[in-house]
């Protein structure tokens, strides 16, 4: 291990697991590695799905245990999924367990706030969707006026986790502006927005800049001499945003981050929401360092780990992701593309048969044309989104770089080559993490500026450097 490095700790949340990744800069290159991996903390309430917090605050630790031992971090910063908040108490205790995006709470949010759709977009920026925060914060405050009258902050996932860590609250921008609640013009929250959910704006904390310094470790949680000087960053909160930097498009490149969701999006001058993009349902998200990103959402991955966990309820067989990814690729040419925005597709718990709900022709089909439907129907669904995306971006999107998990499914490739007739680049598998890292690195001042850990970035994917 270099002693001359710079080493940062990444917790990058995602919806499906989590990690702990040790990032190394030795002043012209990056090194990833894998510390710890902690999943199975999305838990069914009665009322509907929940994150488990303290199986997240254990993953946490574990992470933070295997890094004290080791030469000195210089810092830490926690990326997640956006939207989903947590509300704390004057003690910085929960005042209820937080719920999921996929909780039925947002579509009753979604409906009471049905006329006010054009004016949350407008005044955000804010794709319309159920999962939007002021949907779920409505429902929530109109139910629990007690908890909402005990509630002293609200703060989105991964900027709760930075300040469990550091006893720091604040807000990120990357992070707040996924939420629905900011104004795409002031950056601050939006005080319209706020009155028509029916929240106090003393709830809201100062919104921060990526890669503002919040404070130390709490030293309690400094469990060995790695961590007693490590500086907690809000890097970029949104992990969105983290790849979308470390992939590092050109004009004329799209970047499409596939997880569980696939967040395809061009950069966009910061602020810059034209009307006609509204009209289309994009969003417009933080970037960074006066960059903004305009993304369509759209259903991702999981939907294929629905399958495989659908196929394998139904028939016994347990079919790896490489055997789909083959078999799809093999499978009957002529079978039809399932649209993936459908509501059948938001939370399917038997994907089978939601696909056979939504094309009885695809009853009777092997696992290989199923597979291959979902892939037809993902790919579609970018390439739509890619054409909507050129209208304004500097210029014609002619390639594509892939980033996050389905940057390495090969056959996820294939078809959106094939849909979108663009160039395909696998960038980095890591994006969120190096991302995460590089924004780290920018606040503790070892890179000069943003535009340097953009290139560096840029250069490596180009290169090849970092992929798995």
């Amino acid at each position: 291990m270099n002693t001359d490095a710079t080493r940062c700790l990444v917790f990058d949340l995602g919806a499906g697991s989590g990690r702990a990744m040790l990032v190394e800069f030795t002043g012209d290159s990056l090194a990833v590695r894998e510390l710890h991996r902690f999943s199975g903390y999305e838990v069914r309430l009665d009322d509907g799905p929940a994150w488990d917090v303290e199986a997240i605050r254990a993953g946490l630790r574990e992470g933070l245990r295997r890094a004290a031992d080791g030469p000195a971090i210089r810092s830490l910063a926690v990326d997640s999924w956006g939207v989903d908040f947590a509300l704390v108490d004057q003690s910085g205790r929960l005042v209820d367990q937080p719920r999921t995006y996929r909780h039925p709470r947002g579509q009753r949010g979604m409906n009471a706030l049905e006329a006010h759709h054009a004016r949350i977009a407008t005044r955000t920026g804010v794709q319309i969707l159920p999962i939007i925060t002021p949907f779920h914060l409505q429902d929530w405050a109109k139910h629990h006026p007690t908890l909402l009258d005990a509630t002293e902050r609200f703060l989105m996932t991964s900027d709760f986790y930075a300040f469990d860590l550091s006893g720091i609250a604040a807000c990120e921008n990357t992070l707040a502006r996924t939420s629905g609640l900011v104004n795409v013009h002031s950056g601050d929250w939006d005080a319209e927005v706020l009155h028509l959910a029916g929240l106090p704006g003393r709830m809201f904390p100062h919104i921060v800049p990526s890669g503002t310094p919040l404070g130390r470790l709490k030293p309690e949680l400094a469990t060995g001499p790695a961590l007693e000087n490590t500086e907690v960053i809000a890097a970029a909160g949104h992990d969105t945003a983290c790849a979308a930097f470390a992939l590092a498009p050109r004009a004329g490149e799209a970047f499409a981050v596939c997880g569980s969701w696939i967040l395809v999006g061009v950069e966009v001058p910061e602020g810059h929401l034209p009307e006609a993009a509204i009209g289309l349902g994009l969003g417009l998200e933080g970037g960074i360092g006066g960059r903004a990103i305009l993304t369509r959402s759209l259903p991702g991955l999981f939907l294929m780990r629905r399958l495989r966990d659908s196929w394998k309820a139904r028939s016994g067989e347990d079919v790896d992701f490489a055997t789909l990814g083959r078999q799809a690729r093999e499978a009957d040419p002529a079978t039809p593309a399932i649209d993936v925005t459908h509501g059948l597709f938001f939370d399917p718990q038997d994907m089978v048969g939601a696909m056979q709900d939504f094309n009885p022709m695809l009853k009777g089909r092997p696992i290989g044309d199923l597979a291959r439907a979902l892939y037809l129907g993902l790919a579609r669904a970018v390439t739509n989104s890619i054409a909507e995306l050129s209208q304004f971006s500097e210029k014609p999107i002619e390639a594509i770089r892939v980033g996050g998990g389905g940057g390495q499914d090969a056959a996820w490739r294939h078809f959106l080559e094939a849909a979108s007739g663009c160039h395909v680049q696998a960038g980095l598998v890591e994006a969120s993490v190096v991302g995460n890292a590089l924004i780290q690195l920018v606040g503790l001042k070892a890179l000069p500026s943003f535009e340097a850990a953009q290139a560096l970035a840029r250069r490596a994917t180009d290169s090849g450097a970092w992929r798995a």
